[in-house]
């Protein structure tokens, strides 16, 4: 028996390795349809960024959710608008296939992360710019929308462009290029909690488990590789963290008088911050790699495959230096990481800091436990010497112990969220082939996104193989200021969705 399911795992990766037969009928038929409707598919999509949809504007995105319902009813969708106890709706839309075997399960999110619009190159984030080019290559504004032909390599500027509207409309227009025929069950279910936790997604997963079952889930989110190609990766990253502040005194005290006595309270944090991460990036708290590390064979073959260019790369976002936690860019997304988010400390006045504060965070990988993780931090800082307390020290704490630091772990209660299907499972092997049936060998295979998508809670409720489609541009400036998304981008994206839906 182990025998025959070697065999057979052996079979679903050589599948998974091997081109797959070309559709270029489809990819053709769906290019086309793209061209011929350009200027509708632009216009709509221009209409969906212009919303607001900051993550936790309850008012802004229930308008966001009744429109997205309206599209996808246009599309002859069967379609629902479910209110969840946080006053955002989850949109589902489902369009059967006569006889279809299968059922795929689409995720996207409709709220975009919070704006500062002075950092913006245009007035409103939610006022979309077209532009010729990217900022960075000196892309002209386009002024006359109604004669412009929007060709692939023009930009469009808005809060959400790229994370995560581009997928919605290239989606809802793919449905429209293969004619709503698709050969699988399609099922759809738009998020409007991504950008930062909320209720909704587990109140709808537990209020309508049959609504939501799939055979395969596939989570359209994160920017595509740098190479421009197609992109399916198998896995993402969860995360975890804690709070820590270290503690000198009872109050800042004058520098010139209590200086070279008192010790800096920002000074203790940095060196012990410095002290958790070598000169070379790695982080030497003990067991922090081990739960990974080393990779096996297939995993390493994987990554060594993707077509990385880090020089490229760097150029491309004006890095310096790397920081050498890792041999390639692959293997860093696969191995947790250790990162400062945030670190206050200090008063305005001339004075020494009694305390200072640093936002640890770590992205973890499938293989991690957030709370041994925590932990293993958590033991670092102790074996410097540092008293752990939960709580803000009184006088007589702060007097009894040489260093002392408060901890705040941040531990999801349902696991760090990361998680990975074998790339040998016969569903993911499927979609791997329906993308290589339109895009040939060009189509990258990632191991594990570097960022988080929230596919833990369906894999937790109906354990279904899951793999997500990159369809954005990977300098689409996600998170930040001046977020696009290429125009070509959008179409090619109706390609990759069509293969999907029609394998």
């Amino acid at each position: 028996m182990r025998h025959t399911t070697r065999l057979l795992s052996a079979l679903m990766l050589c599948l998974a390795a091997s081109p797959a037969p070309a559709q270029p009928d489809l990819a053709a038929r769906v290019k086309a349809f793209g061209n011929a409707h350009r200027r509708e598919i632009v216009t709509e999509f221009l209409k969906l960024v212009s919303l607001p949809d900051i993550h936790g504007d309850a008012s802004a995105l229930q308008k966001n959710a009744a429109l997205l319902q309206q599209m996808m009813q246009k599309r002859g969708l069967e379609t629902a608008l479910w209110q969840t106890s946080g006053g955002v709706p989850v949109v589902f839309g489902e369009k059967k296939a006569p006889g279809a075997t299968r059922t795929i399960l689409f995720y996207i999110h409709y709220d975009g992360q919070p704006v500062e619009a002075k950092r913006w190159a245009q007035p409103d984030p939610f006022v979309p710019v077209v532009r010729t080019a990217s900022i960075e290559a000196g892309g002209k504004d386009v002024t006359d929308l109604a004669n412009a032909a929007f060709p692939d390599d023009w930009r469009i500027y808005a809060r959400a462009a790229g994370d995560d509207k581009a997928p919605i409309e290239a989606m809802l227009a793919a449905l429209d290029a293969i004619g709503s025929a698709p050969k699988v069950n399609v099922k759809i279910i738009l998020h409007g909690e991504e950008e930062g936790r909320g209720p909704g997604l587990d109140e709808v997963i537990r209020q309508y488990p049959d609504r939501l079952k799939s055979d395969l889930l596939v989570i359209l989110d994160g920017p595509q590789h740098a190479s421009g190609n197609a992109t399916i990766f198998y896995g993402a990253r969860g995360g975890a963290g804690l709070d820590v502040t270290v503690y000198t005194a009872r109050q800042g005290m004058h520098s010139g008088n209590y200086g070279n006595w008192m010790p800096d309270a920002n000074v203790r944090l940095a060196q012990l911050i410095s002290s958790m991460v070598s000169p070379t990036g790695k982080v030497v708290i003990p067991g922090f790699y081990s739960d990974v590390l080393p990779f096996k064979p297939d995993a390493r073959a994987m990554m060594d495959a993707v077509p990385d260019n880090s020089r490229d790369i760097q150029l491309a976002f004006g890095v310096g230096s790397l920081d050498g936690a890792a041999s390639s860019l692959q293997e860093a997304v696969n191995l947790p990481s250790f990162s400062i988010h945030q670190m206050q400390g200090g008063e305005v006045g001339g004075v020494i800091a009694a305390s200072a504060t640093a936002q640890i965070a770590m992205r973890l990988v499938a293989d991690n436990d957030p709370s041994v993780m925590v932990e293993r931090v958590t033991g670092f800082i102790r074996a410097q010497g540092y008293f752990i307390t939960d709580k803000d020290p009184d006088v007589a704490t702060l007097a009894a112990h040489a260093r002392i630091a408060r901890l705040i772990p941040r531990v999801p209660f349902d696991g760090s969220g990361a998680w990975r299907t074998d790339p040998g499972n016969p569903q993911a092997v499927a979609a791997t082939q329906a993308l290589r049936s339109v895009w040939g060998a060009k189509v990258v295979r990632i191991r594990t996104l570097g960022g988080t998508v929230p596919a833990s809670a369906f894999i937790d409720a109906y354990h279904v193989p899951t793999v997500g489609v990159s369809l954005a541009n990977y300098d689409d400036n996600q998170h930040s200021d001046n977020e696009n998304v290429r125009i070509g981008n959008i179409f090619d994206g109706m390609v990759t969705l069509s293969a999907l839906m029609m394998h």
